[in-house]
């Protein structure tokens, strides 16, 4: 049976947290170029502001634009990359990056234990659902890439499924009611997803690979800067939820910063999990619990649906950009779609010309990422609905850059109104959302890349009590035009993007973020600074990021890491518009590879940590 074939068949499992694993450096990683003087020309001689730029065409049109030049030789298989970073790791032993500190242990001791990428994902993702519970989650789902060394790479899809008896009525009513209730709650996917992972491709056993997470549970863990910030933005609503108020309260308001969050619920059902699998959740006493608080409390989820979820084994989207081959997470991520569109424009409009951050090439990423949101928004849907002719179809669309550049060619003077692109701009909603990242490298060559959520942070603001289980509001994520409509049984789209690049045959990058409609062009972005802009992993993972999702037609930028005062009024002039900005854009966690050699940075945006095997 082909990858293709075993694409299309369901399978019993789930994935759930983004995060990435790097390895600790035995010193300074070595700088393998030179930021300011390994620019191509035509980047180096691009200027940072559309004034002084080398004669811009008044109009991109790509349709008829020229091929782009012959690369320039390699002279060894090791991709044109830079790991050099003052807080970069390196090993050869294994990486690990997330957002949490224990979690990304957790994936650690599973790789010194002998475990592979698989089983120190497994772990990093069970351990986010006790110390990262705004995104990490057992009560959500998620994305899940793994390429084994010289082989294709895998996707599983185990996001969350629409209960058999939700009505548009009833989705109607919770959208009116902000989504924060056990009718927005989708069919959890996370632990068929994670356990289908470890079956197929782990080589640990399930309790060993899940220690980590109940000891974390069970003793407890000081709670990080990162997550008791984001557990006082949600306090107003989960104080109304008496066991999220038991649970993550103390006498005065939320747990602050240090903390210790024990769960000893929580420990239980993983222990259950552990024991049994799939079982010791979708059926038996967790089940019994889950489905007990949603007839008590108006939700839509039964114990068929939880019978009946299966996690979906998928064919990658593939794009080429430039010399690397990237693989894509494929439907139902939307935002793999987007991500795939953005990077096949930016090359046909050879948009290596300018430098990433300069006003020109910022504008020309900015009209592109605006065409490729809008088709992530309206045209993209459960693949379990369509046909295998209707599904190529769809591929061969997404990876035409001419599919948005013929009809609405890009001018570099002034910005297309969004509403011109699609007649359905006036009805689109904006979306909720609150995800985690987690990239892995293994001492074999082995990758993982996997992004998990709750859709919105804390996800529906409650906690089933019995099991210390914190709700996704998944249903929400349904839109109200476009394909991405509700339906019983159907997987909603979702905007994570997990991504895995290759260089001649050869891994070279695992990343990923969380960020809702702006993961695409977080991680188009990073890709950029690395192979355009030529800076190194801190630089490219630090770099100020804008984002337009067609829907407001703003721009948003970060208050942290401003453009340049010049850049900005240069983007002004030709019609673009700044909405309020965001504190930060994204939290990509990486791994660079580089032949034997493994790098890892975790973004300083919400705190992450990358730490490396020192020793097989």
């Amino acid at each position: 049976m082909t990858l293709l074939d075993r694409a299309r068949r369901p399978f019993a499992v789930g994935c759930l947290a983004w995060f990435t694993i790097t390895c600790t450096p035995p010193g300074a990683a070595p700088n393998r170029a030179s930021n300011e003087g390994s620019r191509s020309d035509a980047v180096g001689r691009a200027a940072t502001s559309l004034g002084s730029s080398p004669a811009p065409v008044a109009s991109l049109d790509p349709v008829s634009a020229p091929p782009s030049s012959a690369s320039a030789s390699v002279e060894s298989a090791l991709p044109p990359l830079d790991p050099s970073g003052k807080h970069v790791v390196h090993s050869r032993h294994g990486v690990v990056s997330s957002v949490e500190v224990n979690a990304t242990r957790a994936g650690i001791s599973v790789l010194e234990a002998g475990g592979n990428a698989v089983d120190a994902a497994v772990a990093v993702g069970y351990a986010l659902a006790v110390t990262h519970p705004s995104a990490g989650n057992i009560g959500g789902g998620g994305f899940l890439l793994f390429k084994a060394k010289g082989q294709e790479t895998v996707a599983i899809d185990f996001r969350e499924v629409a209960p058999r008896s939700l009505t548009q009525a009833g989705f109607d009513a919770m959208i009116r009611a902000g989504a924060h209730d056990a009718r927005a709650s989708g069919v959890p996917g996370s632990v068929k997803g994670l356990n289908l992972a470890l079956a197929r491709f782990g080589r640990l056993p399930r309790a060993k690979v899940m220690a980590p997470a109940i000891a974390l549970a069970k003793l407890g863990h000081a709670l990080g800067e990162r997550q008791a910030q984001v557990l006082k933005w949600s306090w107003s609503v989960l104080e109304h939820d008496p066991a999220s108020r038991q649970l993550f309260g103390a006498a005065k308001g939320p747990l602050a910063r240090g903390a210790t969050l024990v769960q000893p619920a929580l420990a239980t059902v993983l222990e259950r999990i552990a024991k049994e699998g799939d079982s010791g959740f979708y059926t038996g006493p967790t089940a019994a619990s889950l489905v007990g608080y949603m007839q008590k409390h108006g939700g839509w989820i039964s114990a068929q649906d939880l019978l009946d979820y299966q996690p979906v084994l998928r064919r990658p989207l593939t794009v080429r950009y430039h010399d690397f081959d990237l693989d894509v997470m494929s439907p139902t991520s939307a935002g793999g779609v987007a991500l795939v569109q953005i990077l096949a424009m930016l090359e046909r409009t050879h948009a290596e010309q300018w430098s990433p951050d300069s006003a020109e090439g910022l504008h020309l990423f900015i009209e592109i990422s605006k065409r490729a949101h809008a088709e992530r928004r309206f045209h993209v849907a459960d693949p379990e609905s369509l046909t295998d002719y209707d599904d190529a179809a769809r591929r061969a669309r997404w990876a035409d850059p001419n599919t948005w550049l013929r009809p609405f060619p890009i001018s570099m003077t002034e910005v297309t109104p969004a509403e011109k692109l699609d007649p359905l701009y006036a009805a689109a909603k904006a979306e909720l959302d609150h995800t985690t990242h987690f990239s892995v490298v293994d001492g074999e060559g082995n990758a993982v890349s996997c992004t998990m959520t709750l859709s919105g942070g804390f996800g529906a603001k409650y906690t089933i009590g019995e099991l210390g289980v914190v709700m996704n509001n998944s249903v929400a994520a349904f839109g109200t035009v476009g394909e991405n409509t509700p339906a019983p049984g159907r997987r909603m789209t979702s905007s994570m993007a997990p991504t895995i690049a290759s260089y001649q045959g050869q891994l070279a990058l695992v990343l990923g973020t969380p960020g809702g409609d702006t993961i695409p062009s977080t991680l188009a972005q990073v890709l950029r600074q690395l192979i355009d802009g030529h800076m190194n992993l801190e630089q490219s993972v630090d770099a100020p990021r804008v984002h337009h999702g067609f829907v407001p037609d703003l721009l948003r930028s970060e208050s942290l890491r401003p453009l340049r005062r010049a850049t900005r009024l240069q983007l002004e002039k030709l019609g673009h518009v700044f909405a309020e900005p965001n504190l930060a854009i994204g939290d990509v966690n990486a791994v660079m590879v580089l032949g034997e050699d493994a790098y890892g940075y975790a973004d300083p945006r919400e705190g992450g940590v990358a730490l490396g095997v020192s020793t097989p």
